[in-house]
C-alpha cells in the first residue's frame, strides 16, 4: 500500500485528521502491520515523518509480523529495529494506548546490527506531542526474559490531534529524550498488543455483533468446595459476586475424566476422551492433529484469541496451542508447579487491557493451577490454613504428594482437617485472583461478554480412602462447578439441576459465535436452557479414568451414578506407584457400584443389588459409549440364573494378517475365569443380574462355539451373532460377526458374539517427551 493511501485508510478510520469518531473503537498495530496499512519513515522528536508526512502510523525500519515467544508467553508482533510513531486524533471520549515489547529472540533474523556488549536493561516509554508540548506519559522497566507491558492514559488529550512516539530509550534517557548515540545501533525489537483503544467502548451495542467469550478454568476444584454449591466455607465468594449471581449456575455438571489431559482434550473439542485417546500411555494424550479445537473455530470465525495456561501439561506439542494468537504455558517441569494464580494474571491483565475494547470479539482462555497440590500459598500463616488454625501435627501441605505416593503417613483425623482446610485456602486464594481478573474488564465490555467459569476435575481428600485424583470416578473427582453469566441473554441468579457434561461447552460456545455445528460433536448445546427457553433434555453424563490400569466409567442419570471397575482384568504394574494405587483401588472399589446421590451425596451406600433395572439402564449407557472406541470380537453373556454356570470354548482360525490373539475382561467377576491358549477361548461365567463378557483381539473367523449351562448343552438358539441373527452351528468369517451398533439383550439366558470395527484416521501417537517431563513433575508418573 503506497504512503498516500495508508495514511488516506488511517484518516477515514478515525486514526487521524478528522475521521468518523463515532464508528471508531480501537486500531491494533500488528493488524495495522499486517494489511499493510503503516509508512517506513524516520520519525522527528515533533512525530512528523522525515518526508513532510504528519499523520498516521509510522515505523522507522522495515517490519515484519511473526509469532514470537518470550519466557514461555507466545505473542503475535510486530518485529522491528527502534521504536514507531504515530500522529492522529485521541477519540473523543478519551482513549488508552497499550504496548508490549522484548528483545527479539536471538534466533530470528535481526534487522540490524546487535550490539556485541551486554545488553542494557529494556525499558518502553510513551511520549505525547500536542501544541508544541511533549511529556512522556507512560514508562515500564522489565527484567531480561520477559515482556514488558504497559497502558497509557490519553485521555487528557480526548478529541485533539497528537503526535505519540512509542520507543525503547538508549542509555540515561529513560523518562526525557534520547541521546542521539551514534555510537549504539537500533535493537530487533517485538512490539506486541500495541494500539489505541476508546475511553468509552461501543462494542455492547454493535448490532450483530457476536459476543466476547471468556473461559476460566481453575484447576482441581471440586465443586462441593464453592461458595454457589453450598459450602459452609466461604472459599469463593468473587465467584459468587462476579458469576453466580449475575448468572447461571449449573448444579450437576460433570467432566469427562478425573485428571487434567483427557478432560481437557474433550473440554476443548467437544468430544470424549476415550475416543481420541487410544494409546494407554498418559504422556502421549492430546488434542490430535486432525480434530479442530474451540479455539481454532473461533479463530476462523474472526475472533482475537489467547490462552494463558498454568498448568504446563497443556502445550504446544500436544496441541492445546493450536487457534491461540497468544499463549503462555509454564516450562515443563522444573518448579513449574509452584505458580500462582498472581503469575496468570501478571501475564493476562495487560492482554485484556490491551484487547478488550477492540474492533473484532475475543475468546480469552485462562487456566489456573491453584488448588491442584502443593497446598501453599501467601495466605497461610505458618504453614497452617485460615480455616484450620490451630492444626498441632507435623505435614504441611507441601506433604500431599508424598501422603499420595505412601512417602509418608496419615496420623489421624487431625492430619485430614488439615489438609482439607489448606485446599480450601488455595481455593480461596484463587479466588481472590478471579476476582481481580474480572473486575479488569469495564462495564461496557461486561455487557457484551459471555463468561464462563468450571474445574477440569475436583479432587479426593481422603473421602474414600485415598488423595488427589486421577483413578476414581467419584463425586469428589469429576463433580465440577459451572457457571455461565451474560448479561441481557440469562437470567440473573438463574440455578438449573439437570444433568449436564464438560463437552457440552464446545456447541454452546460455538452457538454463542454464531459457527456452524459440527455433526462429530457429542455435546449438546446449553444455550436455549440458559436463556430459560426450554429445559435440558434429560440425559446420562460419562466418564472415564483413562490413566494407568484396567478400566473405571461411570454414567450419572437424574443424580443416581453407575461405577464399573474392570478389577478382574490381568494387570502387572510397571512400577512401585502404579502398583501401590492398583492396590488402593482393589482394596476399596467394588466392580459396580450403584449410588443414589440425592440420598447419599457421599457414595457411602452401594445399591447395585438393590436397583439391577436402573443399574442395567445405565450400564447399557456405559457399554454403549465403550463400543465407539474398543476394537475387536465381544461375547457377552446376560439373564443367567444367578450362581449358574455358562461354561465353553469358542475355536478360532487364523486372522489375515496373522496376529498374536488376546482376551480381555468385560468387567467379569472374581469367580468368572477366562483362558487363552493358541486360537481356543475357554470360559467360565457365574450367573449374575448383569450383562459382562469377553472382548477379543488379533482373533480370526469363529469356527466352533460350544457352550454349557451347570452341565446341560446350552441351546444353540440362545446364541446369537453380528447384529443379533441366531447362530445356526456354522463357521463365521468377519462379515457375519459385524454389528453396526450394540446388539440389544434378549430375555433369558444368553450368549452374545458381535465385532464392531472401530476405524479411525487418526494418526498415531506418541511419547511426547515434554508432556512426560510435565506429568512427572505433577506426580503422575514415575
Amino acid at each position: 500500500m503506497g504512503l498516500v493511501a495508508a495514511l488516506t485508510w488511517l484518516v477515514g478510520q478515525g486514526c487521524g485528521g478528522s475521521g468518523n469518531q463515532a464508528s471508531f473503537s480501537v486500531f491494533s498495530v500488528v493488524d495495522e502491520v499486517e494489511e499493510g496499512r503503516y509508512v517506513v519513515a524516520p520519525c522527528d522528536r515533533s512525530g512528523n515523518t522525515g518526508d513532510g508526512v504528519a499523520s498516521g502510523l509510522v515505523f522507522e525500519a522495515e517490519t515484519a509480523v511473526s509469532v514470537v515467544e518470550v519466557d514461555s508467553q507466545r505473542r503475535r508482533a510486530v518485529v522491528s529495529a527502534g521504536g514507531f510513531c504515530w500522529r492522529g486524533r485521541v477519540p473523543r471520549a478519551g482513549g488508552l494506548w497499550t504496548v508490549g515489547v522484548q528483545r527479539a529472540p536471538a534466533s530470528r533474523p535481526t534487522l540490524a546490527h546487535q550490539p556485541t556488549r551486554p545488553p542494557r536493561p529494556l525499558a518502553v516509554q510513551v511520549e505525547v506531542e500536542q501544541g508544541g508540548r511533549r511529556e512522556v506519559v507512560a514508562v515500564a522497566r522489565g527484567a531480561e526474559g520477559g515482556w514488558i507491558d504497559l497502558t497509557a492514559d490519553l485521555s487528557p488529550w480526548a478529541g485533539k490531534e497528537i503526535n505519540l512516539r512509542v520507543e525503547t530509550p538508549r542509555r540515561g534517557a529513560l523518562g526525557g529524550h534520547a541521546e542521539e548515540e551514534g555510537d549504539e545501533p537500533l535493537e530487533a525489537l517485538a512490539w506486541s498488543s500495541a494500539g489505541l483503544s476508546s475511553g468509552r467502548p461501543r462494542a455492547s451495542s454493535q448490532p450483530g455483533r457476536p459476543p466476547n467469550i471468556v473461559l476460566v478454568v481453575v484447576d482441581t476444584l471440586r465443586a462441593d468446595r464453592t461458595t454457589p454449591y453450598g459450602y459452609e466455607r466461604t472459599t469463593t465468594p468473587e465467584l459468587a459476586r462476579w458469576l453466580a449471581r449475575p448468572g447461571v449456575v449449573l448444579e450437576n455438571a460433570y467432566s469427562q475424566a478425573p485428571w487434567t489431559l483427557p478432560s481437557m482434550v474433550s473440554m476443548m473439542t467437544g468430544r470424549y476422551p476415550g475416543e481420541l485417546l487410544r494409546d494407554s500411555e498418559p504422556a502421549s494424550y492430546g488434542v490430535p492433529a486432525e480434530v479442530p479445537t474451540l479455539a481454532e473455530g473461533l479463530a476462523g470465525g474472526g475472533y482475537e484469541t489467547a490462552a494463558f495456561y498454568a498448568n504446563f501439561a497443556l502445550r504446544d506439542s500436544n496441541g492445546f496451542g493450536r487457534g491461540f494468537a497468544t499463549r503462555y504455558t509454564p516450562p515443563a517441569g522444573g518448579r513449574s508447579n509452584l505458580l500462582h494464580a498472581e503469575s496468570i494474571n501478571r501475564r493476562a491483565l495487560p492482554w485484556i487491557a490491551a484487547h478488550q475494547h477492540q474492533r473484532r470479539p475475543f475468546f480469552l482462555y485462562l487456566h489456573y493451577l491453584d488448588p491442584h497440590d502443593p497446598y501453599e500459598n501467601a495466605d497461610l500463616v505458618d504453614g497452617r490454613s485460615q480455616f484450620y488454625p490451630d492444626y498441632a501435627g507435623q505435614l504441611t501441605g507441601g506433604n500431599v504428594h508424598a501422603v499420595y505416593v505412601g512417602n509418608r503417613e496419615i496420623s489421624g483425623d487431625d492430619d485430614v482437617a488439615h489438609f482439607s482446610a489448606l485446599y480450601d485456602s488455595e481455593i480461596r486464594y484463587a479466588d481472590r485472583h478471579l476476582g481481580e481478573l474480572l473486575a479488569s474488564f469495564d462495564p461496557e465490555v461486561v455487557a457484551n461478554t459471555l463468561f464462563v467459569f468450571t474445574s477440569d476435575h475436583g479432587e479426593e481428600l481422603f473421602d474414600h480412602g485415598g488423595w488427589k485424583h486421577g483413578y476414581t470416578l467419584y463425586e469428589e473427582q469429576i463433580h465440577v462447578p459451572l457457571i455461565f453469566r451474560w448479561d441481557g441473554e440469562f437470567p440473573a441468579g438463574g440455578r438449573l439441576s439437570e444433568t449436564v457434561e464438560l463437552l457440552d461447552l464446545v456447541p454452546t460456545l460455538a452457538a454463542a459465535a454464531g459457527l456452524e455445528p459440527d455433526p462429530a460433536w457429542q455435546g449438546m448445546n446449553l444455550l436455549p436452557a440458559l436463556r430459560g427457553e426450554r429445559a435440558i433434555p434429560r440425559r446420562v453424563a460419562f466418564a472415564q479414568h483413562l490413566i494407568n490400569g484396567p478400566m473405571r466409567a461411570a454414567a450419572v442419570l437424574d443424580r443416581t451414578k453407575l461405577i464399573l471397575f474392570n478389577r478382574a482384568e490381568p494387570f502387572a504394574p510397571r512400577d512401585r506407584l502404579i502398583e501401590r494405587f492398583w492396590r488402593q483401588d482393589v482394596e476399596r472399589m467394588e466392580r459396580r457400584e450403584l449410588y443414589d446421590l440425592a440420598a447419599d451425596p457421599s457414595e457411602r451406600t452401594n445399591r447395585v443389588d438393590d436397583k439391577p433395572a436402573l443399574a442395567g439402564a445405565l450400564e447399557r449407557v456405559i457399554n454403549e459409549q465403550l463400543d465407539r472406541f474398543l476394537p475387536g470380537l465381544r461375547l457377552m453373556v446376560s439373564g443367567l440364573p444367578r450362581g449358574a454356570r455358562l461354561a465353553g470354548t469358542v475355536v478360532f482360525g487364523e486372522s489375515e494378517p496373522p496376529t498374536s490373539p488376546a482376551w480381555h475382561s468385560y468387567f467379569l467377576a472374581a469367580d468368572d475365569r477366562a483362558e487363552m491358549e493358541d486360537s481356543v477361548l475357554s470360559f467360565e461365567l457365574v450367573g449374575e443380574p448383569l450383562e459382562k463378557g469377553i472382548w477379543l483381539t488379533g482373533v480370526g473367523p469363529v469356527l466352533s462355539i460350544e457352550a454349557t449351562l451347570d452341565g446341560e448343552p446350552f441351546p444353540i438358539e440362545r446364541i446369537s451373532i453380528g447384529d443379533g441373527e441366531r447362530w445356526r452351528g456354522k463357521a463365521l468369517d468377519r462379515r457375519a460377526l459385524n454389528a453396526a451398533r450394540r446388539p440389544s439383550v434378549p430375555p433369558g439366558p444368553a450368549l452374545r458374539l458381535w465385532r464392531r470395527e472401530v476405524g479411525s484416521t487418526l494418526t498415531a501417537a506418541t511419547l511426547n517427551p515434554e508432556v512426560e517431563e510435565s506429568l512427572r513433575a505433577l506426580g503422575y508418573i514415575q
